[in-house]
Order: structure tokens, then sequence, then C-alpha cells
């Protein structure tokens, strides 16, 4: 669920880009039929741009979102592993006592 959000965030970002580059249909709505006298033939250093940006939202940030779910994991899992190792030394106590109640009780 987690990797599936960045997945669809950098599926609306790269329509948005590509709508601001490139525009959609016919007429008015190209943003750069205003100032570009080759319509939009010339945009190799947009291409590369989309192409970082489309390549940093597809592999980089969900490579960084489950590193970053595993670290945080691991961390978790030590400290419930010291959780655990403190709480050990009380519950053989526990254990002992209960030895020495039965022990009475059998005499």
């Amino acid at each position: 669920f987690f990797v599936d959000f960045w997945f669809q965030l950098a599926r609306w970002i790269d329509s948005t880009i590509l709508d601001a580059l490139y525009g959609w249909g016919f007429g008015a709505n190209r943003p750069h039929t205003n100032f570009d006298p080759l319509i939009g033939l010339n945009n190799a250093f947009g291409d590369m741009l989309l192409n970082f940006v489309m390549a940093t939202m597809f592999l980089v940030l969900p490579s960084l979102w489950v590193t970053a779910l595993g670290w945080v994991g691991v961390r978790a899992g030590g400290m419930l592993q010291g959780l655990a190792n403190g709480t050990r030394d009380a519950g053989q106590a526990g254990g002992k006592g209960s030895n020495l109640l039965i022990s009475a009780a059998k005499k």
C-alpha cells in the first residue's frame, strides 16, 4: 500500500509534467506554441529533465521509502529485543518463587 502511493503520485506528476511541456490536443491549450517556432521539436532539455524527474519518482523515492521502513523495522525489533531481555530476569525470579511454593506445599 505504501509503495503504491509513490507510484500513483509519480504517475500523476508524470501526466501533469507532460501536459505542461507538450500540452494536449490542438490550439490554445498547447503552451509551447506561443513562443516556440518549432512547436516543441527542440525540447531536448525538457525531455532530459522529465526523464530525470520520472526516474527519481519511479525508482529512487520508492527505494528510499522501503529502505526507511526497513530501517525503522530493524530498530523497532532491537528495541523489543531489549525489552524482552530486560524482563527475562524478572520472569526467572518469578519461576524460582513458584518452585519454592510448590516444593513447600508438597512437604
